[in-house]
């Protein structure tokens, strides 16, 4: 007797445990599920539930199939059940399930872009190998972009159009280049997005968000089609220094033990960019809202697609990996697989997605975003 009220004890205190983790999983997916519409200088840390959505969905799904398979009480896989219907809106933007082949090449009628932040060309490295500045030009000429934004570009303060920048529009045909700095690199270079097209490029401007993060805007009239206006965005950063990142890599591979003190560190460092992020993808918003064209916008928003960032400059346009992608489409190389951080996304109602690709890449700690559009409306001679 004794030992079966001993049994029931502790099936009762694990039946508890385990609801109360239940419910706490549910309040982290419903956490999740608010990030993106909750501005982070207004909430602080809920934007860096935006980093755990996929993973709070997979630990809701463990419950359901729990309470299904492995538990008597299968009425409780509702509350789960409940919470990852709920999470489809943030769900849909973080999967892509597409089956169909991608079309990579190329007519009259297509537009292929391109967006990579080319991480200094190797300019971080120590020593600094000076083959890759080769490598990466190779590699930009395979991709054969019509249109390419190059965040973190490095050029000399004397003149921006460097050696790199002659080699990469002559051994690609680009007619125009334009650059803007947004960082100092020591005291001879800076570090800024350039912009290289094979259509002439108009109205170029480069719109001041915040102190070093400008939307850069350029009109383009690719033959066929109406004129364009394109922008090209590197949004503020986590902060995390390379030797930062080398430490979250290391703990990653190896399951070091956490250093709890530098965690708060990083969450303190998360939040802060997580408001700068948010306050310039306000301004972007307004000034795009204002474009007389079609638009494309590309680059490095340094936020997830869970993000008020991410949802705030998208709008009503279309996110070319969730139309022609499959899975998670991690951009930054390192630490999760779940960093989707670069985008091109771009009005459906003038062009139409029918490729994308995001090759990886040692050459930087992020692979490219790259996508073949098809002009649905525009100009036939």
């Amino acid at each position: 007797m004794k030992e079966k009220k001993k049994k029931n004890f502790f099936r009762r205190f694990f039946g508890r445990i385990v609801s109360l983790a239940n419910f706490l999983v549910i309040i982290w997916l419903g956490l999740c599920i608010l990030a993106p519409y909750v501005h982070p200088a207004k909430v602080k840390y809920i934007a860096l539930f935006s980093l755990s959505t996929p993973f709070a969905i997979v630990a809701n799904l463990i419950f359901v199939f729990y309470w299904l398979i492995l538990s008597g009480r299968k009425a409780r896989l509702l509350f789960s059940l409940v919470a990852v219907i709920c999470s489809y809106s943030v769900a849909k933007l973080v999967f892509a399930v597409n089956m169909e082949k991608n079309d990579l090449s190329k007519n009259e009628r297509t537009i292929k872009v391109m967006t990579w932040n080319a991480h200094g060309l190797g300019i971080f490295n120590v020593p600094e190998d000076k083959t890759e500045e080769q490598r990466a030009r190779a590699f930009i000429q395979q991709q054969d972009a019509d249109i390419l934004c190059l965040p973190e570009f490095p050029t000399p303060k004397s003149t921006i159009r460097t050696e790199n920048a002659k080699k990469i529009i002559e051994e690609n045909g680009y007619l125009d280049y334009r650059f803007q700095a947004d960082n100092t690199l020591g005291k001879y270079t800076f570090l800024g997005t350039s912009v290289f097209s094979r259509y002439p490029i108009y109205n170029f401007k480069a719109n001041k968000l915040t102190e070093y993060i400008y939307l850069l805007q350029a009109d383009i009239k690719p033959p066929k089609a109406d004129t364009l206006r394109c922008y090209f965005v590197h949004l503020n950063t986590f902060g995390l220094s390379e030797y930062d990142k080398a430490y979250l890599e290391e703990v990653r591979k190896n399951n070091e033990d956490i250093d709890f003190y530098r965690t708060g560190t990083f969450i303190g460092k998360f939040n802060y960019a997580f408001a700068k992020r948010a306050n310039e993808a306000d301004k972007a918003r307004e000034i795009i809202a204002q474009s007389p064209h079609p638009v494309i916008i590309c680059g490095d928003f340094n936020d997830l697609p869970g993000s008020y960032t991410y949802r705030t400059i998208r709008g009503d346009l279309k996110d070319t990996f969730l139309e022609k992608g499959f899975g998670l489409g991690r951009t930054f190389n390192m630490l999760a697989p779940t960093l989707r951080i670069d985008y091109i996304i771009y009005d459906h109602n003038y062009l139409k997605c029918i490729g994308v690709a995001s090759p990886y890449t040692s050459l930087s700690d992020h692979n490219p975003v790259i996508a073949n559009f098809e002009i649905i409306h525009g100009s036939q001679g």
